[in-house]
């Protein structure tokens, strides 16, 4: 009984770690209990145990993902819950894995604490790709809090502080288990002075870097439209009369923003086909003189079928239309239904259209000589699609989402923080514009310039600094990711080559 319940306590301290309640020191200790309850454990009893602690990790810390599926997915209370079960129950199955890897290494005291980081890596990399992927809950997410110890993802994305934050575990449960006592301490010791140091020198150096360009002053507007009211097609011109009041009101202030910024289908029609909505938006950004960069719906004509896109577009001062961006990432059974033939009922139950496509131009739009990665929704949790942008020459990323779906949860609040992880993987600034928050700007180190709270109307105006450096990160992507797949391959290898008994072998149930 008691490893049930050491198996849990981790899943909840897994959980605490993230926003809210961001008890970010938690996650250093959270797999312990885990590691402890597997000791001595047969394989089977084993997977349980990660199981257990797995899905309660997952119910605590997505159940937002209930919230959404219930107000507005259209399905009852019973229903929304049994399908954020059957997606827990899916991520339940990583830190299973991780849990029969910790069984099956006691013995190898050194494969122990030093070789299950790399697993637990090489399973976060795995969720991040698999059919659709879903990198959101990754470990090292929760040491956002700790500027400096973060700055190491330009190197290594997330998957680096996840791995240090994994390595705190194994070497305290090694400690208690007598592996590795001396060495797992002075590693450990090592790499956290290691990465600080290389954080404190390196947020310097993108601070020196960052003032040597020009500013340019980002207004990101919140309009704050509830997601009922959104898709209303009565309320259409209220919307428009919102952002473009808050608009004006940033324009007027003093410094006045080079670009304003609206969330996510801030406006919710088809821009440049209903004419005379379009030309209600562009009236509001000729009176008011700046470029703006908005969210709207766009089509996508295709073998005789006209397809919907989720599109930004980017206007000039005067109106004119400098390019479009649509939204390469889609969120399955939210904008689109895969596998039709199972779910087809997800499609009539949806409050909003879920028939889009994904857009084929990764590249940036430019804004006077200055190219702008978008990030459309969701797309901020994916690094790989922030790289390719910037790759490609932006020099400022721009989140454009709408997490209204989410009301007033911890969802909101860990997409925020995994949206701030981008500027530091690729060291360019980003701003975020959120319909009902949050909104937020950040430097090339992640460090915030402002926000703008949950669930209120306003605008945010701040200076960022456009980069054109390449972070070793974009360069070559998840390097230190495969490093530790070809890590835990070998660790697997090397078990199965010397098959000893587990000091806890006499003690199977």
């Amino acid at each position: 009984m008691y490893a049930i319940l050491l198996s849990v306590l981790s899943g909840l301290l897994l959980s605490a770690g993230f926003p809210k309640p961001a008890m970010f020191y938690l996650a250093w200790v959270a797999l312990v209990p885990l590691l402890l309850a597997v000791r001595g454990r047969s394989a089977k009893r084993a997977l349980m145990l990660g199981y257990l602690c797995g899905f309660v990790h997952s119910l605590t810390c997505l159940y937002w993902i209930d919230y959404a599926i219930y107000h507005f997915g259209g399905f009852s209370f019973v229903l929304s819950c049994l399908i954020l079960s059957l997606l827990c129950a899916i991520m339940a199955i990583y830190p299973a894995l991780f849990a029969l890897a910790a069984q099956k290494f006691e013995g190898f005291p050194a494969l122990y604490v030093f070789g299950l980081p790399f697993v637990w890596v090489t399973l976060e990399w795995i969720r991040a790709h698999v059919i659709t992927g879903f990198p959101w809950a990754d470990l090292g997410y929760t040491q956002t809090p700790l500027l400096h110890l973060v700055q190491v993802a330009d190197l290594t994305g997330v998957y680096g502080v996840s791995w240090l934050v994994v390595l705190a575990g194994t070497v305290i449960s090694g400690f208690i288990a007598n592996y590795c006592r001396r060495s797992g301490v002075v590693v450990l010791a090592g790499m956290i002075a290691l990465v600080l140091t290389y954080g404190f020198v390196r947020a310097a150096q993108i601070e020196r870097l960052e003032h040597l360009q020009t500013a340019l002053n980002v207004s990101v507007v919140q309009g704050n439209i509830s997601q009922d009211e959104k898709w209303d097609r009565a309320a259409v011109d209220k919307t428009i009369q919102t952002y473009g009041r808050l608009s004006a009101e940033a324009a007027r202030k003093n410094p006045a923003p080079d670009l304003i910024v609206w969330p996510e289908s801030a406006m919710p029609f088809f821009y440049g086909i209903n004419r005379t909505l379009s030309l209600k938006v562009e009236d509001v950004v000729k009176n008011i003189g700046k470029p703006l960069l908005f969210g709207s719906l766009g089509v996508a004509p295709s073998g005789g079928k006209v397809h919907l896109l989720n599109s930004a577009y980017l206007l000039d001062g005067g109106a004119a239309l400098l390019g479009s961006y649509a939204k390469q990432h889609l969120v399955p059974f939210g904008e689109y239904v895969p596998w039709m033939s199972l779910f087809s009922f997800a499609k009539s139950a949806s409050v909003g259209p879920v028939d889009f496509v994904p857009g084929k131009n990764p590249g940036p739009v430019i804004l006077k000589g200055l190219p702008l990665g978008v990030l459309i929704c969701y797309e901020d949790i994916f690094a790989g699609i922030a790289r390719k942008t910037v790759q490609r020459g932006a020099e400022v990323l721009i989140n454009i989402t709408n997490d209204a779906w989410y009301g007033d949860t911890s969802g909101p609040y860990q997409e925020l923080e995994i949206s701030r992880w981008r500027a530091i993987e690729c060291r360019v600034p980003l701003a975020r514009a959120a319909n009902t928050g949050i909104s937020a700007v950040f430097d090339a180190t992640g460090r915030e310039q402002g926000s703008l709270a949950l669930d209120r109307s306003g605008f945010l105006t701040c200076a960022v600094y456009p980069m054109s450096y390449l972070s070793f990160y974009v360069t070559y992507g998840d390097l230190f990711a495969w490093l530790c797949v070809f890590c835990s391959f070998c660790a697997i290898i090397l078990r199965l080559m010397f098959p000893i008994r587990s000091a806890f072998s006499g003690n199977k149930k």
